[in-house]
């Protein structure tokens, strides 16, 4: 072999390699997601949920929805809040009056079923929840157990002598694997000796028998803030 031949032998080896290392192609059994499968499994805000839109809350099989209906009296600060049945508009459920101020801080849990959801409701001083349950054709109202515990709030030492109640209520916190609700119990107080806002808070975690009667299963200690 002469040299000239052995030359382009050792150039063709070399290309050949070359070629060897480029990145193979993805295997069929890749796990690693394409951009395409995690664009097709983003979760997005559902289309009729806008924030104007009348309709929010919607439950996870989306069949249900809450719906705000404004007052058309323009005087009115109310609106009427209902559960209705999307595919038809028909209202499953009267949750009330639902007024302007307190949209902002209005919360509907659903539980992971679409057959429960927790409404809480009010403004800055008195907060409110109520329950409902599928029965097969409606929501129907399920009443809280009575007497809920209030939060034991800490004072500073002496600033609970002299204070003034700025109001509290219970607001929905999730619904637990088991079918059980926690939810959360507030107290606001003023103290006029130091001139801090004390807030106590509670969690408190409701079961139902089968028959949807609540009971109380357990209550967290309180947390105090002062401020």
């Amino acid at each position: 072999m002469n040299l000239r031949t052995a030359l382009c032998l050792l150039v063709a080896a070399v290309f050949a390699s070359s070629l060897g290392a480029s990145d193979p192609p993805r295997s069929k059994a890749d796990p690693s997601p394409k951009p395409s499968d995690i664009a097709e499994n983003a979760t997005a805000v559902p289309a009729d949920e806008s924030e104007d839109s009348p309709i929010k809350f919607s439950s996870p099989d989306n069949h249900f929805a809450l719906r705000i209906s404004q007052d058309p009296d323009p005087s009115q600060e109310s609106s009427k809040a209902e559960i209705i049945e999307k595919s038809s508009g028909k209202v499953l459920a009267d949750l009330g009056n639902a007024y302007s101020s307190q949209l902002a801080r209005s919360v509907l849990l659903w539980s992971s079923d679409s057959k429960r959801f927790a409404y809480g409701t009010g403004g800055d001083r008195q907060r409110e929840t109520s329950l409902y349950f599928w029965n097969g054709s409606a929501f129907k109202a399920v009443a809280l157990p009575d007497n809920l515990p209030a939060p034991d709030i800490k004072f500073h030492k002496g600033a609970g002598g002299d204070v003034k109640n700025y109001g509290g209520g219970e607001k929905p916190v999730r619904w637990l694997k088991s079918g059980d609700l926690e939810i959360s119990s507030e107290s606001m107080m003023l103290s006029r000796v130091d001139d801090l806002t004390y807030t106590g808070t509670i969690l408190i975690t409701i079961g139902f028998d089968a028959q949807h009667h609540a009971r109380i299963k357990h209550v967290s200690k309180t947390k105090t803030l002062a401020e």
